[in-house]
Parts: structure tokens; sequence; C-alpha cells
């Protein structure tokens, strides 16, 4: 194998060859759909930080966002998972000189690099997500803690209006 700008000369070109080339090209190929499907998620966060930023206040649905958690969860699954991004493909681990290729390309492709990358925009999407569902909890907390105070005082008036009531003391008249 000989290797120059862009462009592989290849001793023996063979079906393991291209099975080897195949699945290093594939592998290119769908992380440039995960990067894309990630950076449209980096966009929306983006926007929200802006609009949070010029408003102070948030506005996206709780289930937009589970929405979001669930797409970024994914993605990295599928990254992982489905992409096989850290797995040798069965020719170049039974031999050296598919090794080679695989490797010689995947450093060609900067695989590891773009992965690199993907992971650190994953992570910005996970720390928004957490974000956004604190402020969502808390939300929801102050709503929880306002009803039972309002619980609360409505049973004091009830109770008030009893004491009363037994006295003899007409409340209303």
């Amino acid at each position: 194998m000989q290797d120059g700008h862009d462009y592989i000369m290849l001793k023996r070109f063979d079906i393991d060859c291209i099975r080897t080339i195949g699945s290093v090209l594939g592998q290119s190929i769908a992380l440039d759909y995960f990067v894309r499907q990630v950076d449209g998620m980096v966009a929306e966060f983006t926007d929200l930080n802006r609009g949070m930023e010029k408003t102070g206040t948030f506005t996206m649905k709780r289930k937009k966002l589970f929405q979001l958690v669930g797409k970024a969860n994914s993605n990295l699954a599928d990254v992982i998972l489905k992409l096989g991004l850290f797995e040798r493909s069965d020719v170049a681990w039974k031999n050296a000189k598919y090794a080679q290729i695989w490797e010689y390309l995947r450093d060609e492709y900067e695989l590891t690099q773009r992965f690199g990358s993907l992971d650190y925009k994953l992570k910005f999407v996970e720390h928004n997500v957490r974000y956004f569902l604190e402020i969502l909890q808390n939300r929801k907390s102050d709503f929880l803690e306002w009803l039972i105070i309002f619980l609360i005082s409505a049973e004091i008036l009830i109770g008030v209006y009893d004491i009363l009531r037994e006295t003899g003391i007409e409340p209303f008249n």
C-alpha cells in the first residue's frame, strides 16, 4: 500500500480490500449524518439561549425538551452501537495488511477527531438539557409550593369560620 495526497495505491484489490475501504467510508458518511443531526440540536439550544439572554424567560415546552433529550441520547447510542466507530472490521482483525488500510483510512478521514468533536457537541447539548430541565423542575416546584400555601390558607379560613360559628358569632353578618 502506498498513500499520497487524496489517494491510496493498493498492491492487490480484492473483496476484503473493498470491505475494509467500504467499512471506513460508511462510517465516515454515517458520522457526517450524526454531526448534522447534533448541529441542528446545538442550533436549537443556541437560539433558545439567545432568546433567554434577550427576554429573560424560557418558552420551550417540556415535551419538546424531552424530545431533544431523546434525540441526543439516541444519536449517541447510534454512533456507538450502530456505527461501530471503535470496532475494527472482521477483515482488519484477521489480516495485518487490511488493518493497515483500515488505520490509514480512519486517520485520513479523521474519524476519531470528528467523533471527539461530535462528543463535545453532545456534551454541550446534555449540559443545556440539564439546565433547562432544572428550570422546568423549579417552575413545577414553585407551582406546587403556591398550591400548598393556598390549601393551607383555605384550611385555616375554614377552621376560623368553624370556630366563629361554634362560638355563636356569625362571621358574615
